[in-house]
C-alpha cells in the first residue's frame, strides 16, 4: 500500500492544483531470472552483510545447473550464472537488494516506487514540459543502470499515464517519452500493484475490474447454496469474507475521495455477494441484510481499515504514510 498511497497523493494533489503529473511503469524482462549473481554478491558485501550469510546465499544461488531438451535429446549440463529460484520466498528479497540503488541517480524532484519487480517513477509540475523532461532524464538514468547490472527493460510493456486537469486538451508540449529509442505515449489507464490508475483518478476501470473478478466467486456461493439447501449461514458469510471482501477492499483507501457512484457500485457488489451467500431474495432491503449479518457498509469498513492503518503509522512514526492517510480521511 505504501507506494500506491504515494503515487495516488502525487496525482491527486497535482489535479487539485490544476497541475500535471506523470508516471511511468517499467517492465523488466524476466526480472527474477536476470539477477546477476556476481553483482548481487558485490552489493551484499557493499551493504556490510555478514560473511556467513553471504556464503549461505552463494551456496543457495551458485553452482546450479540446467539442461535443455530438444526432440528427445538432452544438451550438456551448463551452469546458471544469473537468476533466483522460482517460488522461493528469498527470491523477491534478493531482487529488492539487487535493485536497491537503481534510483540513486534520478532527479531529486522525481519520486519512485520499488516493490519487488514492480518499478514506477512519478513527478508533477505546472507545465507538461517539466514533467516530461524530469521523467525522460529518470528513464535515461534507469536504463543506464539496468545496462550496467545486466537487466533489460521491455519498452513495449512499459506504460505511461499523464494525469491531466484537462484530459481532452491537446498540449503543445505533450508528455511523450522514449525508452531505448522506442516511443512511449500516454495511456488512459495502467495497473500498478493490483490497482488500476486512470488519467483522471475516476476509478471506473478499477471498479469494473473488481466486479469482473468477484463474479465467479459470487457464482460459487450460489452453487454452494444449491447443493447444500441447509447450508450454515456463518460458514457462508465467512466464505464471503475470505474470498470476496478482500478483493473489494484491497487498496480501496485510495478511493475514499472518489465520487459516490464509485462507492455505490462497490456497495452493490457487496450486496450481491451477501445475498448469494445467504440465498436472500432481491426484495429484501439492504439495510435489513446488514442488520442481520452485522456486516458494515463497504465504505464504512474501508474507512475503519484506513483509520487503523493511520494509528499504526503514527505508532511507528511513519510520517509519509501518516500524511498520505490523513489526506484520504479528510
Amino acid at each position: 500500500m505504501y507506494n500506491i498511497l504515494r503515487l495516488n497523493r502525487c496525482a491527486q494533489q497535482a489535479l487539485a492544483r490544476n497541475h500535471h503529473a506523470g508516471v511511468i511503469f517499467f517492465d523488466i524482462k524476466s526480472a527474477f531470472d536476470s539477477v546477476w549473481h556476481d553483482g548481487l554478491i558485490y552489493k551484499m558485501n557493499d551493504f556490510r552483510i555478514p560473511l556467513y550469510f553471504i556464503r549461505w546465499i552463494i551456496s543457495f544461488l551458485c553452482k546450479r545447473t540446467a539442461q535443455i531438451e530438444l526432440e528427445n535429446q538432452l544438451s550438456h549440463s551448463f551452469e546458471i550464472k544469473s537468476g533466483t529460484p522460482q517460488g522461493s520466498p528469498l527470491s523477491p528479497l534478493l531482487y529488492i537488494l539487487f535493485t536497491s540503488d537503481s534510483m540513486n541517480s534520478i532527479p531529486s524532484q522525481v519520486d519512485y516506487g520499488l516493490f519487488a519487480d514492480d518499478t514506477a517513477i512519478f513527478t508533477s509540475n505546472n507545465t507538461t514540459s517539466r514533467v516530461r523532461d524530469r521523467l525522460q532524464e529518470s528513464i535515461d538514468q534507469f536504463v543506464q543502470w539496468c545496462h550496467s547490472w545486466k537487466l533489460v527493460i521491455q519498452p513495449t510493456k512499459t506504460e505511461l499515464i499523464h494525469f491531466s486537469p484537462h484530459p481532452r486538451k491537446k498540449y503543445s508540449n505533450p508528455i511523450h517519452l522514449k525508452v531505448s529509442n522506442i516511443d512511449i505515449r500516454p495511456q488512459t489507464s495502467a495497473r500498478y500493484l493490483g490497482i488500476i490508475f486512470d488519467k483522471q483518478l475516476r476509478w471506473q476501470e478499477h471498479v469494473k475490474h473488481i466486479e469482473t473478478r468477484i463474479q465467479s466467486r459470487i457464482n460459487l456461493l450460489r452453487f454452494l447454496n444449491r447443493i447444500t439447501p441447509e447450508s450454515n449461514e456463518k460458514i457462508m458469510l465467512n466464505i464471503y469474507k475470505s474470498l470476496i471482501r478482500p478483493i473489494l477492499t484491497y487498496g480501496s483507501s485510495v478511493l475514499l475521495n472518489a465520487e459516490d457512484k464509485i462507492w455505490n457500485r462497490l456497495q452493490i457488489a457487496q450486496n450481491k455477494s451477501i445475498r448469494a451467500a445467504l440465498n436472500i431474495p432481491h426484495f429484501v432491503s439492504t439495510t435489513y441484510i446488514h442488520q442481520i449479518t452485522n456486516i458494515p457498509y463497504i465504505r464504512s469498513y474501508v474507512t475503519n481499515l484506513t483509520e487503523r492503518a493511520l494509528t499504526r503509522s503514527q505508532q511507528l512514526e511513519d510520517t509519509v504514510t501518516e500524511q498520505n492517510l490523513v489526506s484520504l480521511l479528510n
